[in-house]
This record gives structure tokens, sequence and C-alpha cells, in this order.
């Protein structure tokens, strides 16, 4: 078994519209109304284009079979990039979230990107996030409605 990441493709939207729109992710989210299909088809195409925008599917490969497992996006100003991730419901409380921020840690790590910190920023009500970060080595400060986690990488 092989755990990788790979740049979300066009062919990705629709499996990416269902993730997001999952009741769970939207509970976690600061904005928890449902995503219309055709606001996230702008927005997967913008990610899609811009270069300070990037997201990434974590897949795992097993005998050649892939399975896409969750997605983790960054937004990039200058040297910091803010993530955000989840993981499609049938793979949660496996270790996935861990899995994806660290792969996405080694990725930046290994790649001249000019990224040096990774911030995060999970409502106090996540507590499987926090969990996530907090195992992942990131420091966190409270803020007033949501816990902010950071970690420098270079």
């Amino acid at each position: 078994m092989v755990l990788y990441l790979r740049k979300a493709v066009e062919e990705d939207m629709d499996l990416l519209y269902r993730w997001v729109n999952d009741s769970e992710v939207r509970k976690n989210a600061f904005h928890t109304g449902e995503i219309a299909y055709d606001t996230h088809k702008t927005c997967c195409a913008k990610v899609m284009k811009e270069k300070d925008i990037q997201q990434y599917i974590l897949v795992k490969e097993t005998e050649g079979i892939q399975k896409r497992i969750g997605q983790i996006r960054l937004n990039i100003n200058k040297d910091t990039a803010r993530i955000d991730y989840s993981i499609a419901r049938n793979m949660r409380k496996r270790g996935y979230g861990v899995k994806i921020v660290k792969k996405l840690e080694e990725m930046l790590t290994e790649n001249e990107n000019g990224i040096a910190v990774l911030v995060a920023e999970v409502k106090n009500e996540n507590i499987a996030s926090a969990k996530v970060f907090q195992k992942c080595g990131y420091t966190e400060t409270q803020k007033n409605n949501y816990i902010e986690f950071r970690k420098q990488i270079k």
C-alpha cells in the first residue's frame, strides 16, 4: 500500500462537491451552509488556475487500485499557507487526517516553493481536527471562536 498526494484535477470536481457538502464537513466549516454546485464549479476552476491556491487529493494505492481518501487545500500568501482538509466520510477515524497533513508537510519541505509556515484555523467544537494538528506538532493559539494552529516547516 502506498499513500501519496496528487494535484486535484477537473475529473475530481464531482467528488470534491460531495465531500465539501458532507454534513460533518459543513458543520465544522466556518460557513456552514450547503455550497451550490455552480459556486463549487466556479471555485474549483479558480483553484485549478491560481498559483496561490493549490489543492491535492490523498490517494491510497493497493495492488494498482487507487482510492481517493481526502483533500487538502493551500491558500498561499508569501511564505505562509493556510491549510484546509477533509477526509471522505467512509475513511474517517483511521488516522488519515494526520497522514494527509504529514504528506503535505513532506511534499512542501522537499520542494522549493517558498512556503515556510503552515496555518490552520479550527472551530473550537472540531475536536477531531484539533487533535490532528496537535499530533502533527502545531502550536496552538486560542482566538475568539476558533483555534489557530501554526507550524514552521522550513
